[in-house]
C-alpha cells in the first residue's frame, strides 16, 4: 500500500518540522517496512535518507529537514523486495533526482527487459525511476509518460534541484494538499495537512517549481 508526503516552500520558508512529523506519523499506516526521504538543503543540495523500519521509530531524522526547500518522504509497505535490504527502500535515484512512489507496478519485470534497464533493487518502483531518468521531455512529460507505461494505480513525488522542482502525479491513489504562509505540504492522508485540505486532481502530472523566491507550475495530462 504504502504512503507518501512532502513539502515545497513559498518565498524560501522553511518547512514546519512539528506538522511535518505529525504528517509522517499519520502516513505510517499505510506502511511500517521502511522510511525515507530526500530533501533539497539551504546549500540547494539534494540529500537523501532512508532505512528499514516504521516512521515513528525514526521521527528524529526529519531533523535533517529544519532548513529544507523542498521534501519528499516514504512510509514503505514492501511488497517487492525485503526492506531489510535498504537498496530496496524508498527513496529511489531517478537520474538527478529522486523518487518515492505509492503503488504496485504489475508490469514492471516487462518495462525493465523493455527499456533495457539496469536494475540495482528488487523493489518494482526502482523501474519507474529509471525510466523517469531514460525517457527524453520535460519532467512533467516525463512524469506523465511514466505513469502510462505503468500497470496499476500509482500515486508519486520526485525531487530534483538547480532549481528546485517537486513532481505529483496521480492515478487512482490518494494524494492530497494543504497550504500556509511557509509551504505547500502533501499526503496520502488528509488529516494532519494544514487548513482544507484538497485532493491532487487525478491523471496529471504537476511539477511545482520553487525559483528567485517564487513559484511556478506546469502540468500534463495522462
Amino acid at each position: 500500500m504504502c504512503g507518501i508526503f512532502g513539502f515545497i516552500t513559498k518565498q524560501g520558508r522553511r518547512p514546519d518540522l512539528a506538522r511535518l512529523r505529525r504528517i509522517a506519523a499519520e502516513t505510517e499506516s499505510r506502511g511500517r517496512h521502511a522510511f525515507g526521504l530526500a530533501w533539497i538543503g539551504s546549500d540547494g543540495r539534494l540529500y537523501s535518507y532512508k532505512r528499514p523500519g516504521s516512521a515513528t521509530d525514526d521521527l528524529g531524522s526529519l531533523e535533517r529537514c529544519r532548513d529544507a526547500l523542498a521534501v519528499i518522504g516514504h512510509c514503505r509497505f514492501a511488497t517487492h523486495g525485503s526492506p531489510n535490504d535498504n537498496a530496496n527502500n524508498h527513496p529511489h535515484r531517478a537520474g538527478r533526482g529522486w523518487l518515492v512512489h505509492n503503488g504496485v507496478v504489475f508490469n514492471h519485470s516487462e518495462l525493465a527487459a523493455r527499456y533495457r534497464l539496469a536494475l540495482r533493487t528488487r523493489c518494482d518502483s526502482e523501474v519507474l525511476a529509471l525510466l523517469l531518468a531514460r525517457i527524453p521531455g520535460s519532467i512533467a512529460q516525463r512524469g506523465a509518460r511514466v505513469a502510462n507505461l505503468a500497470e496499476g494505480p500509482l500515486a508519486m513525488l520526485g525531487l530534483w534541484n538547480q532549481p528546485a522542482r517537486l513532481l505529483l502525479v496521480r492515478r487512482d491513489r490518494p494524494i492530497s494538499f494543504g497550504e500556509t504562509r511557509g509551504g505547500i505540504y502533501f499526503g496520502s492522508l488528509p488529516g494532519e495537512l494544514p487548513g482544507r485540505p484538497q485532493s491532487v486532481p487525478e491523471r496529471l502530472a504537476h511539477l511545482i517549481v520553487f525559483q528567485h523566491g517564487q513559484l511556478s507550475h506546469a502540468a500534463c495530462g495522462l
